[in-house]
């Protein structure tokens, strides 16, 4: 097995640089922090050549270990950098002295992924019955003239990956063609076998490099669902942007807004519409509220989201599915929206130590 230093100086005089001393130290620091099973943090001035810094060695435990490194990043700029750029460069330089190439993937939350079973109308429509009609005739043009080119493209695209639809898209068509992960049948899907989310994780656990955002590293590791394959080596770039990812991917919000869409989505519920009438109880007592921190959540606000809160549980009761239903995709997604009322309009309520609470006005 070669050492680090005859790694990194393969690398570097194949893509015809010079080795930097800055380089060279931060690499050989990370593979110690590694071998020490220590925590480490680096400040790479420019010209460092942070990523051949912390590339080379990372590739180097995964070839050791047998366990793929992770490399997160906050933006897609880096992100499309390392996958386009570092890592093909990087592979085909260390493949002589390696005997092999080393091999990445690059893994993504659900939402960036087309959905086939979506695709072929397993789904109910993004925007059904949620907009205005003036605002749905003024946009059904374009909005379907995306769509259509969507669908032609997914018969097509290899990875299903958003970032590879060029022109893209509006948000609004990506929706009709993608689902949340709570919204996803898992393996009740009858298009499970040829889902490219799967697929893709799959691939990723065989690799020595496995590229993603900080977004997903928060919900890998805040929500426990263990998206990222078994890894010892952690590398997180652009750290300096990573709370704020982080806090603005586990944030959830409730406006009534939200709960009459929840409503609508669970209308095969009973109480749907006693679900929708708490929408506006819950905006006429935010409407007292200026907008500030809420240290104590007042008796009205109090009121308010208990009146959610229990709402949305019969509903969810309501939805529950019978012994032996297959869900579809409809009632999926109707699950999802309630759960996500229920939960966050309970968790208001408990005003947890370490939460808080913040009324926006838009």
């Amino acid at each position: 097995m070669p050492n680090l230093p005859e790694l990194l100086h393969a690398a570097v005089s194949d893509l015809g640089g010079t080795q930097r001393p800055g380089q060279t130290q931060m690499a050989q620091a990370v593979l110690d922090a590694v071998d020490k099973e220590e925590h480490l943090l680096v400040q790479a001035g420019t010209g460092t050549g942070k990523s051949l810094g912390y590339l080379v060695p990372a590739i180097l435990h995964a070839q050791r270990s047998g366990k793929p490194a992770i490399v997160a990043t906050a933006t897609l700029a880096l992100q499309g950098q390392i996958i386009d750029r570092d890592l093909p460069r990087l592979a085909t330089a260390l493949a002589p002295i390696l005997g092999r190439r080393p091999t990445y993937a690059l893994v993504k939350g659900r939402r960036n992924y087309v959905c086939l079973h979506k695709l072929e109308g397993g789904f109910p429509d993004e925007d059904e019955g949620l907009f205005d009609v003036g605002e749905a005739d003024a946009s059904a043009g374009r909005l379907g003239k995306e769509v259509v080119r969507l669908r032609e493209w997914a018969q097509e695209t290899e990875s299903g990956d958003r970032d590879e639809l060029v022109p893209g898209v509006s948000e609004r068509a990506w929706r009709q063609v993608s689902v949340a992960a709570e919204e996803c049948l898992g393996s009740r899907c009858p298009m499970a076998g040829e889902c490219f989310v799967e697929r893709s994780r799959a691939a990723a656990k065989d690799v020595d490099i496995v590229v993603t955002n900080h977004s997903f590293l928060a919900i890998d590791a805040f929500e426990g669902r263990f998206m990222l394959p078994e890894h010892e080596l952690l590398v997180i770039d652009e750290g300096h942007e990573l709370v704020d990812r982080i806090t603005s991917t586990i944030t959830d919000e409730l406006t009534p807004g939200m709960v009459k869409r929840a409503a609508k989505r669970a209308r095969s519920a009973d109480s749907s519409d006693v679900l929708d009438d708490t929408a506006l109880v819950l905006e006429r007592a935010l409407e007292q509220l200026p907008e500030a921190r809420i240290d104590a959540v007042p008796e009205q606000l109090a009121l308010a989201l208990a009146t959610v809160r229990d709402a949305a549980r019969t509903v969810q009761s309501e939805l529950k599915p019978q012994p032996g239903e297959q869900i579809d995709g409809a009632k999926q997604v109707a699950i999802a929206a309630v759960d996500e009322i229920f939960d966050n309009s309970a968790r208001m309520l408990e005003e947890r130590e370490l939460d808080v609470l913040w009324n926006r006005v838009d």
